[in-house]
């Protein structure tokens, strides 16, 4: 038996006896919805159940991997009432269940990627089966024609011609735009990935160093290049959308250019730690958790986005230097453990999540803008900050937002103090300066800080009050030498 079809029959049994045990949702590029569950505690334990899809156009492509979850089960009803035309199946479905598509009158074709899942009525009796050949327990479905170029395999989907695998023979992948007169629009899902071991280890694929996407080519599946030893890869113009996962794990991937990319999936470019200089322009609209996640090598980031997702930057120890052009939200653990990271300005800034810059253990300056909460831990464990400005913008602190910034010394508050309890501050030995007029809100609040009311206000009064005494005696002067002079 294949040790795909073995995967799939313990992924099958494991489905009709466990119970989900986390629920999630995640939209995809195209705009359709899913809803699922989550299963497995480890690799290759890992899998997720389609529970509910709300789905965008006539042909609907199911995602192979949803939130770093293999997609194996399609629970009854998950499909119902859609009003897709077609259906692509995802070689990693093990379970169909009975009355998945029920309800949607207009399904003629489905498409099957992998072996035959169970699916005893799962779709009525007017859909037509196609399977890629050499598919196991497929005898009454019709075959998806093929054809090979320069070693790459296309499959002919409905819509349009897909890039499902191949191995080339001079460690370049190149995707052709058009194959025999069909139009090339995909990378399948896993098409040039490693191989996951029964171990949770994944065999890397070693024969392919450069990565060249014709114009034409919109979309790179889920997983596509997983765990590949790619060098290099060149995006045509054309490719809106890279799926989740797609090159996590190609560590020898030195660069990439998403000038024309629309949607960036969910850790999709995780462990690429060859990465050095990364622009994240404005024309990506959607970009998904831990995207650039692990990606140690790189030293410098800019990002056009209005928010950043969670784990974004998470753990990119290498990180000194982060650009942010009109991002008003900064997720949970965007930047944690950034550790070489030294200063951020969050001039646009209004919400930072928590434990965003946890253990930024380098970060001396942090400029906050006009940021109105912080989260949990936000800041919590930064010991190289020694001042902070905290904008009277700021309403809420999260609890251990500051918590054992050892080094931090002074804070210059220009507002009330914001809402908070005694662990925001925790180990913490700092003096608030403020105007007068904030002072009994930083002295009644739980933050247990030193006061001190001398603030800016104090000052400037001081010198307003030097600079009126001294116009005062220059006009003195000025008069008393008048009158001698008469």
């Amino acid at each position: 038996m294949r040790p795909t079809a073995i995967f799939l029959t313990v992924v099958m049994l494991a489905a009709l006896f466990l119970p989900g045990a986390w629920a999630a949702s995640e939209q995809g590029p195209d705009g359709s919805a899913y809803e699922y569950e989550k299963h497995g505690s480890a690799h290759p334990d890992y899998y997720c159940e389609i529970t509910l899809a709300d789905t965008v156009g006539d042909v609907v492509y199911i995602p192979a991997v949803l939130e770093g979850y293999d997609v194996a089960v399609i629970s009854e009803g998950a499909f119902s009432g859609c009003r897709m035309t077609c259906a692509v199946v995802p070689q990693t479905v093990a379970v169909i269940s009975e009355g998945a598509f029920g309800d949607c009158p207009y399904l003629r074709d489905v498409y099957f990627l992998g072996d035959r899942p169970r699916m005893e009525g799962a779709f009525d009796g007017s859909a037509r089966f196609h399977a890629m050949p050499g598919r196991l327990g497929w005898e009454d479905a019709e075959a998806i024609p093929t054809a090979t170029l320069g070693g790459i395999v296309y499959a002919m989907m409905p819509d349009c011609a897909m890039a499902v695998g191949g191995e080339p023979t001079d460690g370049t992948v190149t995707i052709e735009p058009v194959v025999e007169g069909a139009a090339v629009r995909r990378i399948g899902p896993y098409a040039f990935a490693g191989a996951m071991q029964p171990d949770g280890e994944v065999e890397r694929r070693s024969d392919i160093r450069e990565v060249r996407i014709s114009e034409g080519v919109e979309i790179v599946g889920e997983r596509a290049f997983y765990y590949s030893d790619i060098e290099s890869v060149g995006f045509a113009d054309s490719v809106g959308a890279i799926h989740d996962e797609a090159f996590r794990g190609c560590v020898l991937l030195g660069s990439v250019a998403l000038d024309s990319v629309r949607s960036i999936g969910f850790e999709a470019f995780r462990d690429c730690a060859a990465i050095r200089q990364l622009v994240v322009p404005g024309s990506v609209e959607r970009c998904g958790a831990g995207a650039f996640y692990l990606c140690t090598g790189m030293e410098a980031a800019e990002v056009s986005a209005s928010a950043i997702p969670e784990r974004m930057f998470g753990y990119c120890s290498g990180l000194e230097r982060v650009t942010l052009h009109g991002t008003e939200a900064i997720g949970s653990y965007a930047f944690y453990r950034c550790d070489s990271l030294r200063a951020l300005e969050l001039e646009d800034v209004r919400a930072i999540g928590s434990e965003a810059f946890r253990d930024c253990a380098s970060l001396e300056e942090a400029v906050l803008g006009r940021a109105e909460t912080i989260g949990q831990a936000a800041f919590r464990g930064c010991v190289s900050i020694e001042a902070i400005t905290m904008p009277d913008t700021v309403s809420y602190l999260g609890r251990y937002a500051f918590a054992d910034c050892i080094g931090l010394k002074r804070i210059v508050a220009l507002g009330s103090a914001p809402a908070g309890d005694s662990t925001v501050f925790l180990n913490v030995d700092a003096t608030v300066g403020c105007r007068p007029e904030h002072a009994d809100s930083w002295i009644s609040s739980d933050f247990g800080l030193d006061v001190a009311c001398d603030g800016p206000s104090d000052r400037i009064a001081g010198w307003l009050l030097v600079i009126s005494l001294l116009a005062v005696s220059a006009a003195a002067v000025v008069l008393i030498g008048k009158r001698s002079d008469e």
